[in-house]
Formats: C-alpha cells, structure tokens, sequence
C-alpha cells in the first residue's frame, strides 16, 4: 500500500531536503538547530522513509547494560505531514524500523513518546520513571548534603586533553555504580553533547576540586524560553556551587530533565513519570544481554504482533553468569503444553526492563 523504504548512511543525499522539510514543517525546532542535526548527526542515522510525507529516523549509540556494551538505535523524527495523518503512514514506517532491526539482531529499542498510548500497540512499555524540576533556583540550607568543598568551574571547551580523560573516567565510574543502562561516555559523546548544546544556547559546565584539581562532576545545558539541565552527575556537596554558577549566568528559573543526582526536595518538583519507553526487538538478542542478581528460569509461549521471529515457545534462564533463550520445538500432542505460561512481548518487556536502573536522555 505504502513505498516505505530503508535509506542506509551514505545514500541520504538526495533525501536530505526531503528530510529536513518533514522535521521543520512537524517540530518546533529551530532552523539553526535543524542544519545541526542534518550536518551532523542525520549523516550516521537511518532513515525510513514513506512516499515522501512520513519518516522516522535510527538513531544509534553505544550502551553499557550490566557492563556490557552494545550497540541500540534510539528512535527520532517520527513525523506524517499534517494532511497525510490518520492513514496508517506511522503505522508503516515503526512496522518497517522494527523489521529492519530485528533482521540486524538488535537487543531493543527506544524512544521518547510524544504519548505512551500511541506506542502501546506496538510492544512498547514505558520505563526510566524520574522526576523533573520547573522552578525558581533554591538556596535552602537542607539542599546541601554533607560538607562542601571549594570547588571551580570549566566550560567543556576550555579543558586540557588530561581533563577531558579525567572527566569520561570519573563519570564512567560514576554511572556505573549506580545505573545498569547507560550511554558510553566517551570523548566522542561528550563532543557531540557539546557541539549539540551550543547550536541550543547551552554548554557543558565541569566542576573541580580547588585543593586536589580532581573532577566533581559537570552538568549539560540547553536554553530555550528558561535553561533546562538535561544531564548532569556530580558530588552532592556542590549542588549549591553548581545552583549559584547557573544564577551568576543570570537565570533565575531552570527546569531539570532529571533529578537522580539532584536534593531539591518537592518545591518545583513533578510527579514521577516515564520518561522514555523501550521494545524488545530480538527477544534471543535481549536475553543474552541481561543479567539477574538471582538466577531465574522460565518457560514461555510469548506472542509478538508484529515481529514473527519472537513468537514461539522460549526457554529462558538469566541470572548473574549466564543467560539462555533457547527456542523450543513445539510436541504435537501437546503434552508438556502446561509448563508454559503464555505472555506478550510487552509484558516480557515490562518484566526486564523495570529491572534495570535508566541514565538516558532526550537527545538525537
């Protein structure tokens, strides 16, 4: 019914215009911003595109799960064109992304929904459930946790090569205590954030210990009507010398995209949300990338609506040192039928993914 297509990195040229239409004529972004993202970024994403009125676009990084990396595509741009709405045009292209991923093995995907109900039907489940921040800046003294420290501020920019290395280091081990899903924080992601915030009126802020010259953490910002923090990971001591940097640039209002490393108390402070949703494209795939404290063993008869390759019987164990997702023949007489118990991808999807503990964000 639909010519929905895949255009790889590397073949985009003719469709850039295309593109770069669709994305101005159904976002809000900026002009400025929108050259950004198609002279940067769009160059190493996929795009699927149907007769030329609705797209979306793969996006991929590179994520750590349990400690191990692996490569996901996070989900961009869905756009129809005003007057092509409602005639199965975003059915067509996610049913294609889906596809083309599953055939590429990846473990799953995800996206930031503009509403959970539109991608239910699809298998995806809601998940990093956070609080955000929208307010005046607050200076009250039970903000500040433990001692502070004297501590000074470097625009990304201005960094040394050695602080750059010292600055992925702390981080990397920073996430890594306390998240299971995470990007890799490289001085790849760290350029692009910068070069990403910029086009935005943002910047990167790092924070140094004054005595040891050791890295405190930093934090990414963009501005629009008021500056939103849409990253950030730092020593809870100078949540108050981080507050008074940002009131010194002359915003007395910020929203914060999320507030894991933040004690701001409930002033200003919303209700807890899921923020993204996620879907697991090849379910052997996801398996083998998840690990439990505890080992579990389950049978299972899941059905998937839209990728066939996951439906079926499964024998799944995970725990700690291994992981199998086994495919099981089905018995004619059906004997051992009962030991299965039957579940959809979106329900299996609910079970693992609200196992882990999220540090994503809103970016392309």
């Amino acid at each position: 019914m639909f010519n929905t297509r895949v255009i790889m990195p590397g073949k985009q040229g003719s469709i850039k215009d295309l593109c770069r239409m669709l994305w101005l004529r159904c976002f809000d972004d900026t002009e400025e911003y929108t050259d950004y993202y198609f002279d940067n970024r769009w160059n190493k994403s996929i795009t699927i595109l149907s007769d030329n009125v609705s797209m979306l676009h793969l996006n991929p990084y590179d994520i750590l799960i349990n400690g191990r990396e692996t490569g996901i595509y996070y989900i961009v741009g869905v756009c129809t064109l005003e007057e092509y709405r409602r005639r199965g045009y975003m059915d067509s292209v996610l049913k294609k992304a889906l596809e083309f991923m599953y055939k590429q093995g990846e473990p799953f995907t995800y996206l930031m929904p503009a509403s959970e109900e539109i991608y239910k039907p699809y298998g995806f489940t809601g998940i990093y459930p956070v609080r955000g921040f929208n307010g005046e800046i607050p200076f009250k003294a039970d903000m500040v946790q433990g001692i502070q420290c004297r501590c000074f501020c470097i625009p990304y920019n201005m960094l040394k090569d050695r602080q750059k290395a010292e600055l992925i280091k702390y981080t990397g081990n920073k996430l890594a205590g306390r998240f299971t899903c995470y990007p890799v924080h490289n001085e790849s992601y760290f350029k692009g954030l910068y070069e990403e915030m910029r086009v935005c009126g943002g910047d990167i802020l790092t924070f140094w210990d004054m005595d040891k010259n050791t890295c405190l953490g930093y934090i990414v910002y963009l501005c629009e009507e008021i500056p939103e923090i849409i990253e950030s990971v730092f020593e809870k001591e100078i949540q108050r010398e981080i507050l008074t940097c940002i009131k010194g640039l002359g915003f007395p209002r910020i929203k914060i995209y999320e507030t894991n490393f933040w004690n701001l108390g409930y002033a200003g402070t919303g209700k807890q949300k899921n923020y993204l949703m996620a879907r697991i494209v090849d379910l052997k795939a996801f398996v083998e990338c998840i690990y439990t404290k505890e080992r579990q063993e389950m049978w299972l008869e899941v059905s998937d609506g839209i990728i066939s390759g996951n439906n079926g019987r499964w024998h799944i164990i995970t725990g700690e040192r291994e992981n199998i997702c086994h495919r099981c023949e089905n018995t004619e007489d059906g004997r051992d039928s009962a030991r299965y118990t039957k579940c959809t991808i979106e329900e299996l999807g609910q079970k693992y993914f609200n196992g882990m503990e999220y540090f994503l964000n809103e970016l392309v």
